[in-house]
């Protein structure tokens, strides 16, 4: 039978090609939704990096949970955070730089699924909210596997990203023809290789903001980018995001990071582009959720950022402790809370 087998093949089995080439697809598509593979991957890919601290969150779930993106993960250290506001077993830092509402939505769901919220478990979350956590745009392919697309409202497209995540996916794979990055994914494959700045474990989810400075041009890019509208999708998200947590009776404080150069555009009355910002301040306010800012004569100074929007440990040590102190009630001036307009 064997050699009746071998020689079939041998002689050009119609098709052989196609069969080996789906199965080799089929093998991939498997691995792309095993979270131990994309564990294994989080020093290669930010997705890689976000099961880290997800699965971490799953694990040993925080009494306090922080949500956000770049800014966020560089901002708060949980375990200064937690030094000056008792949080019973502390907090954990879940920002993912580049992620929006959309993305810690499907995360949030994942975690709810888990029976995560509620007392004992997640209490409180903080939410980091800057302009670009409501943008559109998923270029690191969060949403292909934390979205949870429904099919008759985002459409045939949204929804077979997140189920084939070899499509969804696709355009973050493609870095793997960069030889540094494909010896990189092959060393994660055959040893354990944290992520630049740390895994989860290790500093609660904060990672220091590294780098060099922008330039004037990067800065300029940057600001014109930040002040676009919110995407109405987004919002929804996170409007939903809101009503999980309050289903769950979890505690929600929202909090706006320091930038350099001006306020976020929640705290910028005059800015022209503020108008939709400002009005989700009010409904904000309108559903009671706490928000709290740096006080708006004090400015941290460049020597506190790595550049105009994340700070640097030097400046995140700052605002964490002081962020927790106005958290536990404190008067300290530094951080305040945000009141009416």
């Amino acid at each position: 039978m064997a050699m009746r087998i071998n020689g079939w093949w041998r002689a050009g089995m119609p098709g052989a090609g196609v069969v080996c080439a789906v199965a080799l697809l089929l093998g991939a598509e498997a691995l792309l939704h095993s979270d131990v593979f994309m564990h294994r991957l989080r020093s290669v890919f930010a997705v890689g990096r976000a099961y880290d601290k997800v699965l971490y969150v799953e694990q040993q779930a925080p009494r306090m949970l922080v949500l956000g993106n770049s800014r966020v993960d560089n901002a708060i250290d949980p375990r200064t955070l937690g030094a000056a506001f008792a949080a019973g077993r502390g907090g954990f830092n879940l920002g993912l730089p580049g992620a929006n509402a959309s993305a810690l939505l499907g995360i949030a769901h994942r975690f709810d699924e888990c029976g995560l919220f509620g007392r004992g478990k997640v209490e409180r979350v903080l939410i980091g909210l800057d302009e670009s956590l409501l943008h559109a745009g998923d270029a690191l392919g969060y949403d292909v596997f934390f979205g949870q697309p429904d099919i008759w409202e985002e459409g045939a497209q949204a929804y077979l990203r997140s189920t084939l995540r070899l499509w969804g996916y696709a355009d973050n794979l493609k870095q793997l023809r960069e030889p540094a990055k494909l010896i990189q994914f092959a060393t994660a494959l055959t040893e354990e290789v944290e992520p630049v700045g740390g895994g989860a474990a290790e500093r609660l989810g904060y990672r220091p903001g590294f780098g060099d400075n922008q330039d004037a041009g990067q800065v300029a890019r940057q600001e014109a980018g930040s002040t676009h509208p919110p995407d109405p999708k987004v919002v929804a998200d996170f409007w939903s995001l809101l009503d999980l947590l309050e289903r769950r009776q979890v505690s929600v404080v929202v909090v706006f990071p320091p930038l350099l150069n001006r306020r976020v555009l929640y705290l910028e009355g005059a800015h022209p582009a503020s108008s939709p910002y400002l009005a989700l301040r009010r409904e904000l306010l309108a559903r009671g959720v706490p928000m709290f800012a740096l006080s708006a004569d004090l400015k941290l100074p460049p020597e506190g950022f790595v550049n105009a929007g994340h700070l640097n440990d030097l400046g995140a040590q700052y605002f964490s402790r002081a962020l927790g102190r106005a958290l536990s009630g404190g008067t300290h001036g530094e951080v305040e809370r945000v009141g009416a307009l």
